[in-house]
């Protein structure tokens, strides 16, 4: 009988030792997924310099809440800066807009004060101030200063032009009758239009205060004034006083204006008397072409209308003419002005529509008699300006445009005008006989002379002939005749003879008419050569200085 073995099989079992690994896998993954799921935008930003920023230290804080981290610090491709990479979080991405700020957040002194003091412990970070753009973006330029004013704060938005006597330092106040009511954002300096401008944010509700005639100047330190009431000292505020700032509010007698739009653009006066008789900004440039001398007319010449200063003389040069309008008779026959027009003088509006406006109230204004005259504003140093105004019966005149600008017909006048007329009337004198004039009366004296001496001789011979005898045996009636003869000849004699006063009178007359002739003549050349002789005197001898006699 055959024994069957028994076939023994074993069973497979699970090893509980694998179930810590199998959960750690199955967590790890868990992990990784909802890492993945929970992980914020990579972000770069771009700085200057790494200073105070560690890659796995400096974090990324919103109103000092944590929301990222930096992740790596590198140098740019052109080496010239550093690029920022972070790590945000998922529930901030909404935070990162095309306008969003970033800034390292360390301890600075400034004009708004001290900031930064807390980063002395914790270390630096980087700020994140978010803005209202366009969402998703993942690169960002860094500013080397905080922002003065935060993204997204109601107010204005205003840039000042400055001059060579304005200067203004970001982080200065900006002052309404004494109250800060925003700040100097920032200071530049524009090459291509050769301006300082800065950049000021009003913050609202003082934003409305910022009208289309407001005016600003440097409130910066303390002005003073001397005048019949003594000196006076006059200061914005303390502040600034002693760290300076800017100024506005309405000039005098004008009106506020319309509302003006984010970025508009004023300018920076020196201080706040400036306010009121400073040139505006919107102007418009008219030419004037003269055919008399314009010596004594300067750059800066007023040019008024009725009394009322309305602009500026710009320059005086031929350079304003095209090469075809230079010659006229190979010679320069019309000199060429520059005037720069401010309607806004009349108007009260510093507004571009004034421009306009004027435009079509010169044309008006030409057909109806208004013309552009030189006239004399100081006796003493000969200085003239532009006057325009509205004259009876002169020359039909239209509007020209010559290289771009329009020109305004002109009329001499002033001290050429009347140079003219006393160059007019002397030329009528020396035209008139007097010389012929003088010669006859002369002759004609002469001639009476020679009638009165032979009258002389006739009475002679009359009393030789009534003394005669025959003469005695004459009539009555004839010897009366010939004594009445004698009579009338004796006192024709006696009138016209060289001792008598009617002689001597009418020599007298002769002798004055000659030297007034000669004083004409040599008023004529002086005038000719020195015009100025007929307002000023000879100039009179210097003072003699200590020490000359000894």
């Amino acid at each position: 009988m055959t024994e069957t073995q028994a076939v023994i099989s074993q069973k497979k079992r699970f090893s509980m030792v694998w179930i810590i690994p199998i959960v750690a896998v199955l967590l790890g993954g868990w992990m990784a997924v909802h890492n993945f799921q929970n992980r914020g935008p990579l972000i770069t930003i771009e700085f200057v310099s790494a200073e105070g920023i560690e890659a796995g230290k400096t974090h990324i804080k919103a109103l000092s809440v944590d929301i990222g981290l930096v992740k790596s610090v590198a140098l740019n491709k052109k080496r010239d800066g550093v690029l920022v990479t972070a790590q945000i979080q998922k529930q901030s991405s909404d935070l990162l807009r095309d306008d969003s700020q970033f800034w390292v957040v360390r301890p600075r002194i400034g004009a708004s004060g001290i900031s930064g003091l807390g980063t002395l412990l914790s270390g630096a970070y980087i700020e994140l101030s978010p803005g209202s753009g366009s969402a998703g973006h993942d690169h960002f330029k860094g500013l080397n200063e905080p922002p003065l004013t935060p993204a997204n704060t109601p107010g204005l938005h205003v840039t000042l032009i400055g001059t060579d006597q304005t200067s203004l330092n970001s982080g200065e106040p900006v002052l309404y009758r004494g109250f800060e009511v925003g700040r100097v954002e920032k200071t530049a300096f524009d090459t291509n239009k050769r301006q300082i401008r800065f950049s000021l944010f009003i913050n609202a509700p003082y934003d409305d205060l910022i009208t289309e005639n407001t005016r600003f100047w440097n409130a910066s330190g303390i002005a003073v004034k001397m005048d019949a009431e003594g000196v006076r000292l006059n200061s914005e505020s303390v502040e600034s006083l002693l760290i300076g700032g800017v100024s506005f509010a309405l000039p005098d007698n004008l009106p506020p204006g319309g509302a003006v739009d984010d970025g508009r653009e004023f300018l920076l006066y020196p201080d706040k008397e400036s306010i009121n008789h400073t040139s505006y900004k919107h102007t418009a440039d008219y030419l004037l072409l003269f055919d008399s001398s314009v010596r004594g007319l300067l750059p800066g010449a007023p040019v008024t209308y009725r009394g009322l200063e309305i602009g500026k003389v710009v320059g005086i040069s031929f350079d304003y003419l095209p090469e075809e309008n230079l010659y006229l008779d190979n010679d320069y026959k019309m000199v060429p002005v520059l005037i720069r027009l401010t309607p806004a003088a009349l108007t009260g509006n510093d507004t571009p529509q004034t421009i306009a406006a004027m435009q079509q109230r010169l044309e008006d204004s030409i057909a109806k008699g208004l013309r552009a005259t030189l006239k004399t504003g100081n006796l003493l140093t000969g200085s003239l300006y532009i006057s325009l105004d509205f004259l009876d019966h002169p020359p039909e005149a239209d509007l020209q445009h010559i290289a771009g600008y329009v020109v305004l017909p002109t009329l001499s006048g002033g001290f050429d005008q009347i140079q003219n007329k006393i160059t007019q009337l002397l030329d009528t004198i020396n035209n008139l006989p007097l010389k012929e004039t003088v010669l006859s009366a002369d002759s004609t004296l002469k001639s009476i002379g020679s009638a009165a001496t032979q009258a002389d001789q006739v009475l002679a011979e009359l009393d030789q002939l009534l003394g005669d005898e025959d003469t005695q045996n004459l009539p009555l009636e004839l010897r009366n005749t010939l004594e009445n003869l004698r009579h009338n000849l004796g006192g024709l004699a006696g009138d016209f003879s060289s001792g008598s006063p009617f002689y001597r009178k009418l020599n007298g007359n002769l002798d004055q008419l000659q030297k007034t002739l000669h004083s004409v003549d040599q008023l004529s050349v002086q005038l000719a050569t020195q015009p100025s002789e007929l307002l000023f005197s000879d100039p009179l001898p210097e003072d003699p200085l200590a020490g000359d006699n000894l």
